[in-house]
């Protein structure tokens, strides 16, 4: 009886480490996640680069987002065109597998960040 109780234990111990290695290195495969939220009172255009790639969005809403994945490993820059002709830019932002960045526009400002920084 106690060896049936101890082989029990066992193998829900095994299962509960090998579910958590999965929980930890599962996001590694995936691809790098982006989502753009528009923050401010008006339309924006926003162009995305890293290297020597862009990818651009020409009208996102007010209080919209889109969201966006690319395959890669760089440094991401955002750029920002407001109707009356501003622009801001950010600084790059490092992303890799199993990351999400979140670039967040208000009236006159960018932020950008990863998802496990709220």
């Amino acid at each position: 009886m106690l060896r049936r109780l101890y082989n029990a234990l066992t193998i829900a111990a095994l299962l509960f480490i090998a579910a958590a290695v999965v929980l930890v290195v599962a996001p590694s495969f995936f691809d790098p996640q982006f989502e753009i939220r528009n923050e401010s009172d008006e339309p924006v255009s926003v162009v995305a680069k890293w290297r020597d790639k862009e990818k651009a969005f020409p009208d996102i809403e007010p209080a919209s987002a889109v969201a966006f994945s690319v395959e890669d490993e760089a440094g991401m820059a955002f750029r920002v065109r407001y109707p009356d002709g501003r622009e801001i830019a950010s600084e790059p932002v490092y992303f890799t597998r199993g990351t999400t960045v979140i670039a967040t526009i208000t009236e006159d400002d960018i932020e950008v960040r990863y998802d496990h920084d709220i």
